[in-house]
């Protein structure tokens, strides 16, 4: 039995759904226009179709056939729209697989991106760990050699301290030395008896003071007369004094005038100074005669002192040559006992330099 339009309607709307519907319905058309040629050919039998109504058929087979033809174009074009899809699909897949291993990949570098990430903080870390000691140990180190160098640097200016202390006591030692040495020097040009303006030049630069070189100075031209030459010098001074204290009187007799200038030539004392309390000439000569003899020359001044003013005047020029002597060891002698004192250790350490002995 044939379907009717309807059912072919709504075959052909359920051809369209699968190519295997299709197909199925290609074949029962396939079988209708078979039986249908074969109707045709046969002779009218009453009561089966006419020719009239195989036509109908025929063109709803015709329109059913196309239908098909198109559903199934349509089936096919579908087919190849879902292949096509499902080859996109594929791809989509197989890209959606790449990209999930792309990220599978991208998600185990990140892991181990992080593991190392993790791994420099730790390691990190520790170095900042390691370093905040490192700095702590620094900063007590710096502390330590800072307390040190502070305590070192006491010590130095202490020992520097004590260092200048020391080299200013040498260099004073060592200017009285050069003082002490300059006197010397000039106490022997002065026992020598000739000039000593050189050796009083340096006397005076190395003991820093010109006052107590001022009374040598008019002497150190020519010298301060040596004990030598001032003993020799010593008779014809002693017999202006005699002179001086016995003056022969002028109405006296000739005789006795002849036996005072003879008791000037030949003087007669007793052995030895007299006493200081024994009066007259004599015992005045006497003891200025033992002073020159042994050297005294500050007793010779202080006996020259009390004589009378007329022998003072005539023997005022050998008092000079004494006071100037006098003067010259007096100056030199306080420069050599000053010196090892000023030398900063009591005297001791310093050797005072020896005065030569007198030369005359």
């Amino acid at each position: 039995m044939l379907p009717s339009l309807g059912e072919a309607e709504q075959g052909e709307q359920a051809a369209s759904v699968t190519p295997e519907q299709f197909e199925a319905l290609n074949g029962e058309v396939t079988t209708l226009r078979q039986q249908m040629d074969g109707a045709a050919a046969a002779p009218a039998v009453e009561g089966l179709a006419t020719s009239e109504q195989f036509n109908t058929l025929g063109q709803r087979i015709d329109a059913l056939e196309q239908s098909s033809t198109a559903g199934a174009q349509q089936a096919s074009e579908a087919a190849a729209a879902a292949q096509q899809a499902a080859n996109g699909a594929g791809e989509t897949a197989t890209g959606a697989q790449e990209t999930a291993t792309g990220a599978q990949q991208a998600a185990e570098a990140a892991q181990q991106t992080a593991t190392a990430a993790q791994e420099t903080a730790n390691a990190a870390s520790a170095a900042s760990t390691a370093a905040q000691e490192a700095a702590t140990e620094a900063r007590d180190t710096a502390a330590a050699a800072q307390e040190a160098a502070e305590q070192a640097g006491a010590r130095i200016d202490g020992a520097l301290a004590g260092f200048d202390e020391r080299l200013a006591a040498m260099e004073q030692r060592n200017r009285r030395a050069d003082a002490a040495l300059a006197a010397a020097n000039l106490k022997s040009a002065i026992d020598r008896g000739g000039p000593f303006m050189g050796e009083l030049e340096t006397y005076a630069q190395s003991a820093e003071t010109a006052g107590s070189t001022d009374a040598l100075r008019e002497f150190a031209a020519d010298g301060v007369p040596s004990v030598a030459s001032l003993t020799a010098a010593w008779p014809a001074a002693e017999a202006r004094i005699a002179d001086a204290l016995r003056p022969a009187q002028p109405d006296a007799p000739v005789g006795e005038q002849l036996l005072s200038g003879l008791r000037s030539l030949v003087q007669v004392r007793p052995a030895g100074p007299a006493p200081a309390s024994e009066p007259g000439p004599a015992a005045a000569l006497s003891r200025l005669d033992a002073a020159i003899a042994s050297g005294d020359l500050a007793a010779w001044q202080t006996e020259w002192e009390a004589l009378p003013q007329p022998a003072k005047d005539a023997s005022a020029d050998f008092a000079g040559d004494v006071a100037a002597r006098l003067a010259a060891e007096r100056i030199v002698s306080e420069t050599l006992a000053g010196a090892p004192a000023a030398s900063g250790d009591g005297g001791q350490g310093a050797e005072e330099p020896a005065a030569p002995e007198n030369q005359g």
